[in-house]
Protein backbone atom coordinates (compact mmCIF):
# COMPACT_ATOMS: atom_id res chain seq x y z
CA UNK A 1 0.00 0.00 0.00
CA UNK A 2 1.38 3.41 -0.96
CA UNK A 3 0.89 6.22 1.51
CA UNK A 4 0.63 9.81 0.44
CA UNK A 5 3.41 12.11 1.88
CA UNK A 6 1.01 13.54 4.45
CA UNK A 7 0.02 10.04 5.65
CA UNK A 8 3.64 8.90 5.86
CA UNK A 9 4.46 11.98 7.94
CA UNK A 10 1.59 11.34 10.34
CA UNK A 11 2.62 7.67 10.82
CA UNK A 12 6.18 8.68 11.60
CA UNK A 13 4.91 11.27 14.09
CA UNK A 14 2.80 8.62 15.83
CA UNK A 15 5.80 6.34 16.18
CA UNK A 16 7.89 9.15 17.61
CA UNK A 17 5.10 10.16 19.98
CA UNK A 18 4.70 6.56 21.24
CA UNK A 19 8.45 6.23 21.74
CA UNK A 20 8.54 9.48 23.68
CA UNK A 21 5.73 8.29 25.97
CA UNK A 22 7.52 5.01 26.71
CA UNK A 23 11.00 6.32 27.32
CA UNK A 24 12.64 5.39 30.62
CA UNK A 25 11.72 7.64 33.54
CA UNK A 26 14.27 9.93 35.09
CA UNK A 27 16.64 8.17 37.50
CA UNK A 28 16.17 8.64 41.26
CA UNK A 29 18.60 8.21 44.14
CA UNK A 30 18.10 4.44 44.01
CA UNK A 31 17.42 3.39 40.42
CA UNK A 32 18.95 4.31 37.07
CA UNK A 33 17.96 3.27 33.55
CA UNK A 34 20.16 2.16 30.69
CA UNK A 35 19.85 0.10 27.51
CA UNK A 36 19.87 -3.64 27.93
CA UNK A 37 23.26 -5.15 27.23
CA UNK A 38 23.36 -6.90 23.85
CA UNK A 39 24.36 -10.12 25.61
CA UNK A 40 21.35 -10.17 27.98
CA UNK A 41 18.93 -13.07 27.67
CA UNK A 42 15.72 -11.04 27.88
CA UNK A 43 12.67 -11.94 25.77
CA UNK A 44 11.81 -9.58 22.92
CA UNK A 45 9.68 -6.64 23.97
CA UNK A 46 10.61 -6.94 27.67
CA UNK A 47 12.99 -5.07 29.92
CA UNK A 48 14.76 -6.17 33.10
CA UNK A 49 15.50 -5.09 36.64
CA UNK A 50 18.74 -5.58 38.52
CA UNK A 51 19.14 -5.03 42.27
CA UNK A 52 22.74 -4.37 43.28
CA UNK A 53 23.93 -5.57 46.70
CA UNK A 54 26.99 -6.97 48.46
CA UNK A 55 25.13 -9.65 50.41
CA UNK A 56 24.03 -13.14 49.46
CA UNK A 57 20.38 -12.21 49.02
CA UNK A 58 17.47 -12.40 46.62
CA UNK A 59 15.15 -9.64 45.44
CA UNK A 60 11.51 -9.99 44.39
CA UNK A 61 9.20 -8.16 41.99
CA UNK A 62 5.49 -7.57 42.67
CA UNK A 63 2.78 -6.01 40.55
CA UNK A 64 0.44 -3.23 41.67
CA UNK A 65 -1.94 -5.83 43.15
CA UNK A 66 0.78 -7.36 45.35
CA UNK A 67 1.26 -10.47 43.26
CA UNK A 68 4.82 -11.78 43.13
CA UNK A 69 5.96 -12.04 39.52
CA UNK A 70 9.55 -13.16 39.87
CA UNK A 71 12.76 -13.18 41.85
CA UNK A 72 16.48 -13.23 41.23
CA UNK A 73 19.75 -13.28 43.12
CA UNK A 74 21.14 -9.82 43.78
CA UNK A 75 23.25 -8.47 40.92
CA UNK A 76 21.37 -10.75 38.50
CA UNK A 77 18.81 -9.55 35.96
CA UNK A 78 15.09 -10.32 36.23
CA UNK A 79 13.19 -9.96 32.89
CA UNK A 80 9.80 -8.25 33.18
CA UNK A 81 7.19 -6.86 30.83
CA UNK A 82 7.04 -3.09 30.62
CA UNK A 83 5.13 -1.61 33.55
CA UNK A 84 5.33 -0.39 37.13
CA UNK A 85 6.46 -2.73 39.92
CA UNK A 86 7.48 -2.93 43.54
CA UNK A 87 10.89 -4.41 44.32
CA UNK A 88 11.54 -6.05 47.68
CA UNK A 89 14.75 -7.06 49.35
CA UNK A 90 14.53 -8.26 52.95
CA UNK A 91 10.96 -6.88 52.86
CA UNK A 92 12.15 -3.33 52.23
CA UNK A 93 10.36 -1.88 49.21
CA UNK A 94 11.16 0.48 46.34
CA UNK A 95 8.95 1.32 43.30
CA UNK A 96 10.41 0.86 39.80
CA UNK A 97 9.37 1.25 36.16
CA UNK A 98 10.35 -1.28 33.49
CA UNK A 99 10.69 -0.33 29.82
CA UNK A 100 11.21 -2.51 26.77
CA UNK A 101 14.88 -3.04 25.98
CA UNK A 102 15.79 -1.11 29.14
CA UNK A 103 17.69 -2.27 32.22
CA UNK A 104 16.39 -0.78 35.48
CA UNK A 105 19.34 -0.91 37.83
CA UNK A 106 18.63 -0.28 41.54
CA UNK A 107 21.19 0.16 44.31
CA UNK A 108 20.81 -0.89 47.93
CA UNK A 109 22.42 -0.03 51.19
CA UNK A 110 22.22 -2.10 54.31
CA UNK A 111 22.91 -2.56 57.97
CA UNK A 112 25.36 -4.69 59.91
CA UNK A 113 25.35 -5.08 63.70
CA UNK A 114 28.84 -5.91 64.83
CA UNK A 115 29.58 -7.75 68.06
CA UNK A 116 31.18 -10.75 69.69
CA UNK A 117 28.17 -12.81 70.78
CA UNK A 118 26.30 -15.64 69.08
CA UNK A 119 23.01 -13.75 68.80
CA UNK A 120 20.63 -12.27 66.23
CA UNK A 121 19.49 -8.74 65.50
CA UNK A 122 16.27 -7.64 63.82
CA UNK A 123 15.24 -4.80 61.52
CA UNK A 124 11.85 -3.06 61.71
CA UNK A 125 10.23 -0.40 59.58
CA UNK A 126 8.96 2.89 61.01
CA UNK A 127 5.55 1.33 61.77
CA UNK A 128 7.14 -1.37 63.94
CA UNK A 129 6.78 -4.19 61.42
CA UNK A 130 9.66 -6.70 61.50
CA UNK A 131 11.33 -6.95 58.11
CA UNK A 132 14.36 -9.19 58.50
CA UNK A 133 16.93 -10.62 60.89
CA UNK A 134 20.56 -11.66 60.76
CA UNK A 135 23.28 -13.08 62.96
CA UNK A 136 25.45 -10.52 64.74
CA UNK A 137 28.31 -9.81 62.38
CA UNK A 138 26.19 -10.50 59.28
CA UNK A 139 24.88 -7.78 56.95
CA UNK A 140 21.34 -7.23 55.66
CA UNK A 141 20.72 -5.49 52.33
CA UNK A 142 17.92 -2.90 52.37
CA UNK A 143 16.62 -0.20 50.11
CA UNK A 144 17.49 3.26 51.44
CA UNK A 145 15.16 4.53 54.14
CA UNK A 146 14.57 4.86 57.86
CA UNK A 147 14.50 1.72 60.00
CA UNK A 148 14.92 0.49 63.58
CA UNK A 149 17.53 -2.09 64.50
CA UNK A 150 16.78 -4.25 67.53
CA UNK A 151 19.23 -6.30 69.57
CA UNK A 152 18.01 -8.09 72.70
CA UNK A 153 15.11 -5.63 72.82
CA UNK A 154 17.40 -2.60 72.70
CA UNK A 155 16.67 -0.33 69.74
CA UNK A 156 18.56 2.19 67.67
CA UNK A 157 17.35 4.27 64.68
CA UNK A 158 18.98 3.29 61.40
CA UNK A 159 19.13 5.60 58.37
CA UNK A 160 20.13 3.41 55.42
CA UNK A 161 21.71 5.00 52.34
CA UNK A 162 22.99 3.42 49.14
CA UNK A 163 26.43 1.92 49.39
CA UNK A 164 28.19 -0.23 51.98
CA UNK A 165 26.13 -1.43 54.99
CA UNK A 166 25.81 0.93 57.93
CA UNK A 167 27.76 -0.63 60.81
CA UNK A 168 26.09 -0.48 64.24
CA UNK A 169 28.49 -1.40 67.01
CA UNK A 170 27.11 -3.30 69.98
CA UNK A 171 28.66 -3.75 73.41
CA UNK A 172 28.23 -6.58 75.89
CA UNK A 173 27.28 -7.00 79.52
CA UNK A 174 28.16 -10.05 81.56
CA UNK A 175 28.05 -11.36 85.12
CA UNK A 176 30.81 -13.76 86.06
CA UNK A 177 29.98 -16.04 88.98
CA UNK A 178 30.74 -19.64 89.97
CA UNK A 179 27.04 -20.42 90.46
CA UNK A 180 24.54 -22.07 88.11
CA UNK A 181 22.25 -19.07 87.82
CA UNK A 182 20.90 -16.45 85.42
CA UNK A 183 21.18 -12.68 85.32
CA UNK A 184 18.70 -10.22 83.83
CA UNK A 185 19.00 -6.85 82.08
CA UNK A 186 16.45 -4.04 82.45
CA UNK A 187 16.14 -0.65 80.79
CA UNK A 188 15.73 2.67 82.61
CA UNK A 189 11.95 2.12 82.69
CA UNK A 190 12.47 -1.19 84.56
CA UNK A 191 11.40 -3.23 81.54
CA UNK A 192 13.20 -6.58 81.27
CA UNK A 193 15.17 -6.76 78.03
CA UNK A 194 17.15 -9.97 78.14
CA UNK A 195 18.60 -12.70 80.35
CA UNK A 196 21.53 -15.07 80.21
CA UNK A 197 23.38 -17.67 82.24
CA UNK A 198 26.22 -16.25 84.32
CA UNK A 199 29.42 -16.21 82.30
CA UNK A 200 27.57 -15.80 78.99
CA UNK A 201 27.60 -12.23 77.69
CA UNK A 202 24.57 -10.39 76.29
CA UNK A 203 24.96 -8.02 73.32
CA UNK A 204 23.21 -4.63 73.64
CA UNK A 205 23.26 -1.32 71.89
CA UNK A 206 25.13 1.33 73.93
CA UNK A 207 23.20 2.78 76.86
CA UNK A 208 22.50 2.69 80.60
CA UNK A 209 20.97 -0.46 82.06
CA UNK A 210 20.23 -2.26 85.32
CA UNK A 211 21.54 -5.77 85.83
CA UNK A 212 19.88 -8.09 88.33
CA UNK A 213 20.88 -11.40 89.80
CA UNK A 214 18.78 -12.97 92.51
CA UNK A 215 16.88 -9.67 92.58
CA UNK A 216 19.96 -7.77 93.73
CA UNK A 217 20.81 -5.06 91.22
CA UNK A 218 23.56 -2.79 89.94
CA UNK A 219 23.85 -0.15 87.23
CA UNK A 220 25.75 -0.97 84.04
CA UNK A 221 26.92 1.34 81.26
CA UNK A 222 27.29 -0.43 77.92
CA UNK A 223 29.61 1.16 75.36
CA UNK A 224 30.09 0.37 71.68
CA UNK A 225 32.60 -2.42 71.01
CA UNK A 226 33.28 -2.70 74.74
CA UNK A 227 32.71 -5.48 77.26
CA UNK A 228 31.09 -4.52 80.57
CA UNK A 229 31.49 -7.02 83.40
CA UNK A 230 29.28 -6.45 86.44
CA UNK A 231 31.09 -7.59 89.60
CA UNK A 232 29.27 -9.86 92.04
CA UNK A 233 30.10 -11.84 95.13
CA UNK A 234 28.69 -15.12 96.40
CA UNK A 235 26.92 -16.10 99.58
CA UNK A 236 27.08 -19.60 100.98
CA UNK A 237 25.02 -20.51 104.02
CA UNK A 238 26.44 -23.76 105.30
CA UNK A 239 24.38 -26.27 107.23
CA UNK A 240 23.89 -29.97 107.78
CA UNK A 241 20.09 -30.18 107.48
CA UNK A 242 17.83 -30.52 104.46
CA UNK A 243 16.53 -26.98 104.72
CA UNK A 244 16.62 -23.64 102.92
CA UNK A 245 17.97 -20.23 103.73
CA UNK A 246 16.55 -16.91 102.58
CA UNK A 247 18.16 -13.59 101.67
CA UNK A 248 16.58 -10.18 102.34
CA UNK A 249 17.66 -6.66 101.46
CA UNK A 250 17.91 -3.78 103.93
CA UNK A 251 14.25 -2.91 103.32
CA UNK A 252 13.19 -6.38 104.45
CA UNK A 253 12.23 -7.61 100.98
CA UNK A 254 13.02 -11.25 100.26
CA UNK A 255 15.35 -11.50 97.28
CA UNK A 256 16.27 -15.15 96.94
CA UNK A 257 16.51 -18.52 98.63
CA UNK A 258 18.63 -21.61 98.30
CA UNK A 259 19.28 -24.96 99.89
CA UNK A 260 21.78 -24.95 102.73
CA UNK A 261 25.21 -25.59 101.26
CA UNK A 262 24.37 -24.06 97.87
CA UNK A 263 25.74 -20.65 96.92
CA UNK A 264 23.86 -17.61 95.65
CA UNK A 265 25.42 -14.84 93.54
CA UNK A 266 24.60 -11.32 94.76
CA UNK A 267 25.60 -7.78 93.94
CA UNK A 268 27.92 -6.22 96.55
CA UNK A 269 25.99 -4.90 99.54
CA UNK A 270 24.60 -5.72 102.97
CA UNK A 271 21.93 -8.36 103.33
CA UNK A 272 20.11 -10.37 105.98
CA UNK A 273 20.24 -14.16 105.97
CA UNK A 274 17.37 -16.05 107.55
CA UNK A 275 17.36 -19.72 108.53
CA UNK A 276 14.25 -21.01 110.29
CA UNK A 277 13.48 -17.36 111.09
CA UNK A 278 16.80 -16.86 112.87
CA UNK A 279 18.70 -14.02 111.23
CA UNK A 280 22.22 -12.69 110.77
CA UNK A 281 23.68 -9.90 108.61
CA UNK A 282 25.93 -10.74 105.65
CA UNK A 283 28.18 -8.31 103.77
CA UNK A 284 28.82 -9.26 100.13
CA UNK A 285 31.89 -7.92 98.33
CA UNK A 286 32.84 -8.33 94.69
CA UNK A 287 34.69 -11.48 93.63
CA UNK A 288 34.56 -12.81 97.20
CA UNK A 289 32.78 -15.80 98.69
CA UNK A 290 31.03 -14.98 101.97
CA UNK A 291 30.14 -17.92 104.17
CA UNK A 292 27.51 -17.92 106.89
CA UNK A 293 27.84 -20.93 109.19
CA UNK A 294 24.80 -22.37 110.89
CA UNK A 295 24.53 -25.00 113.56
CA UNK A 296 21.69 -27.33 114.39
CA UNK A 297 19.83 -28.76 117.33
CA UNK A 298 17.85 -31.94 117.57
CA UNK A 299 15.49 -33.17 120.27
CA UNK A 300 15.66 -36.94 120.46
CA UNK A 301 12.58 -38.80 121.60
CA UNK A 302 10.68 -42.01 121.02
CA UNK A 303 7.17 -40.64 120.47
CA UNK A 304 5.39 -39.22 117.43
CA UNK A 305 5.53 -35.64 118.65
CA UNK A 306 7.03 -32.28 117.75
CA UNK A 307 9.34 -29.85 119.48
CA UNK A 308 9.43 -26.07 119.00
CA UNK A 309 12.24 -23.50 119.09
CA UNK A 310 11.88 -19.90 120.31
CA UNK A 311 14.18 -16.89 120.40
CA UNK A 312 14.95 -14.84 123.52
CA UNK A 313 11.90 -12.66 122.90
CA UNK A 314 9.63 -15.69 122.93
CA UNK A 315 8.96 -15.70 119.20
CA UNK A 316 8.59 -19.16 117.70
CA UNK A 317 11.22 -19.73 115.01
CA UNK A 318 10.74 -23.31 113.93
CA UNK A 319 9.44 -26.75 114.76
CA UNK A 320 10.29 -30.32 113.84
CA UNK A 321 9.39 -33.90 114.60
CA UNK A 322 11.37 -35.49 117.38
CA UNK A 323 14.71 -36.83 116.10
CA UNK A 324 14.69 -34.38 113.18
CA UNK A 325 17.29 -31.59 113.43
CA UNK A 326 16.72 -27.90 112.77
CA UNK A 327 19.35 -25.39 111.59
CA UNK A 328 19.73 -21.89 113.05
CA UNK A 329 22.32 -19.16 113.10
CA UNK A 330 24.54 -19.56 116.17
CA UNK A 331 23.08 -18.33 119.46
CA UNK A 332 21.06 -19.24 122.53
CA UNK A 333 17.46 -20.36 122.13
CA UNK A 334 14.67 -22.10 124.02
CA UNK A 335 13.23 -25.41 122.90
CA UNK A 336 9.83 -26.55 124.07
CA UNK A 337 8.51 -30.09 124.19
CA UNK A 338 4.96 -30.50 125.41
CA UNK A 339 5.15 -26.95 126.77
CA UNK A 340 8.24 -27.71 128.85
CA UNK A 341 11.00 -25.14 128.08
CA UNK A 342 14.64 -26.16 127.81
CA UNK A 343 17.57 -23.81 127.10
CA UNK A 344 19.47 -24.87 123.97
CA UNK A 345 22.54 -23.55 122.21
CA UNK A 346 23.37 -23.48 118.53
CA UNK A 347 27.07 -23.58 117.64
CA UNK A 348 28.51 -23.09 114.12
CA UNK A 349 29.14 -26.32 112.27
CA UNK A 350 27.84 -28.51 115.09
CA UNK A 351 24.68 -30.48 115.89
CA UNK A 352 23.74 -30.30 119.55
CA UNK A 353 21.49 -33.12 120.73
CA UNK A 354 19.01 -32.97 123.57
CA UNK A 355 17.35 -36.08 124.97
CA UNK A 356 13.75 -36.41 126.04
CA UNK A 357 12.45 -39.01 128.43
CA UNK A 358 9.24 -40.98 127.94
CA UNK A 359 6.36 -41.16 130.40
CA UNK A 360 3.52 -43.68 130.14
CA UNK A 361 0.60 -44.15 132.56
CA UNK A 362 -0.64 -47.71 132.29
CA UNK A 363 -4.10 -48.76 133.36
CA UNK A 364 -7.21 -50.40 132.04
CA UNK A 365 -9.83 -48.22 130.46
CA UNK A 366 -9.81 -45.44 127.89
CA UNK A 367 -9.50 -42.40 130.10
CA UNK A 368 -6.90 -39.70 129.71
CA UNK A 369 -4.09 -38.82 132.03
CA UNK A 370 -2.70 -35.32 132.47
CA UNK A 371 0.84 -34.10 133.10
CA UNK A 372 1.56 -31.03 135.29
CA UNK A 373 4.73 -29.19 136.22
CA UNK A 374 5.68 -28.53 139.83
CA UNK A 375 3.79 -25.21 139.74
CA UNK A 376 0.58 -27.02 138.83
CA UNK A 377 0.45 -25.90 135.18
CA UNK A 378 -0.95 -28.50 132.82
CA UNK A 379 1.58 -29.43 130.17
CA UNK A 380 0.13 -32.34 128.22
CA UNK A 381 -2.49 -35.06 128.16
CA UNK A 382 -2.63 -38.55 126.66
CA UNK A 383 -4.93 -41.50 126.63
CA UNK A 384 -3.99 -44.16 129.16
CA UNK A 385 -1.22 -46.47 127.92
CA UNK A 386 -0.02 -43.92 125.31
CA UNK A 387 3.47 -42.48 125.89
CA UNK A 388 4.37 -38.78 126.09
CA UNK A 389 7.86 -37.29 125.68
CA UNK A 390 9.16 -34.78 128.20
CA UNK A 391 12.49 -33.20 129.08
CA UNK A 392 14.06 -34.68 132.20
CA UNK A 393 12.50 -33.23 135.36
CA UNK A 394 9.91 -33.51 138.11
CA UNK A 395 6.24 -33.74 137.15
CA UNK A 396 2.94 -34.98 138.45
CA UNK A 397 0.37 -37.09 136.64
CA UNK A 398 -3.35 -37.05 137.25
CA UNK A 399 -6.05 -39.56 136.42
CA UNK A 400 -9.51 -38.54 137.47
CA UNK A 401 -9.13 -36.77 140.78
CA UNK A 402 -5.97 -38.62 141.83
CA UNK A 403 -2.41 -37.38 141.33
CA UNK A 404 1.02 -38.96 141.66
CA UNK A 405 4.54 -37.59 141.28
CA UNK A 406 6.64 -38.63 138.28
CA UNK A 407 10.39 -38.17 137.83
CA UNK A 408 11.40 -38.26 134.15
CA UNK A 409 15.02 -38.93 133.21
CA UNK A 410 16.39 -37.84 129.81
CA UNK A 411 16.77 -40.84 127.51
CA UNK A 412 14.84 -43.12 129.85
CA UNK A 413 11.31 -44.55 129.88
CA UNK A 414 9.14 -44.15 132.96
CA UNK A 415 6.03 -46.29 133.39
CA UNK A 416 3.49 -45.34 136.05
CA UNK A 417 1.11 -48.17 136.78
CA UNK A 418 -2.29 -46.94 137.85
Amino acid sequence: MNLRPTARWMAALAILTFSACRKAPAPDAVCSYEPLPASSDVPSGQGAVQTMATTDSYFYAFDAGGKQLGSAHVNGMLPLKPGDYQLKINNSVHPVAVQSKTLTKCATGGVLVSGTTDEYYYVFDTSGKQLASAHVGGALSLFPGSYQARLNNTNTPTDVKTGPPLVLKSGTVNVEAPTDEYFYVFDTASKQLASSHVGRAIALFPGSYTVKINNSDAKAEVRAADATNVPVGTLLTAGSTDEYYYVFNTAGTQLASSHLGKSLALMPGTYTVKVNNSTTPAAITAATATEVKTGSIVFQGATDEYYYVFDKAGTQLGSAHLARPLSFVPGDYTAKLNNVPLPVRVEPGRTNEYQAGTLTVKSSGSEYYYVFDTAGTQLASKQLNAPVSLPGGQYSVKVGNNSRPASVTAGQTLVVNW
